[in-house]
């Protein structure tokens, strides 16, 4: 085995084409099939006269689900983007030398912009601080 980094393209090519359907046929169909679900609003207690209490769960589970539904379309995007790294990665050193620094540092610049961008995707930062 050669000094430096060894990756196995298909593999990071399988990774990436598990994480697109994903993020195209899981979280976003689940977020679409929440919105749906709850467009009509938080019903529970509808049907009693309503006190500070029920109106405070009321306004909390909205509250959730609305949160829910944001992160569900987040993870959509960021996994999008991890799925377009694992691809680039893949289909760029198919056939490239890996054991040069040169294509070393390309992988590592790689991943820090995808995992950049699926964090700033879901509302956090470069380091995964919210």
């Amino acid at each position: 085995m050669p000094d430096g980094l060894l990756i196995d393209t298909n593999g990071v090519g399988e990774v990436g084409r598990g994480l697109r359907a994903e993020a195209d046929s899981g979280f976003a169909a689940t977020a679409d099939r929440g919105a749906s679900l709850h467009r009509h609003g938080v019903e529970f207690g509808a049907r009693i006269t309503p006190s500070g209490v029920v109106t405070e769960a009321k306004q909390r589970y909205a509250q959730a689900l609305a949160n829910t539904e944001a992160n569900l379309r987040a993870y959509h995007v960021a996994a999008g983007v991890l799925a377009d790294a694992a691809e680039e990665i893949a289909r760029l050193f198919a056939v490239s030398d890996l054991s040069s620094a040169q294509a070393q540092r390309k992988v590592q610049d790689l991943i820090d912009d995808a995992v950049r961008t699926a964090n700033e995707a879901g509302g956090g930062t470069a380091d995964g601080a919210t």
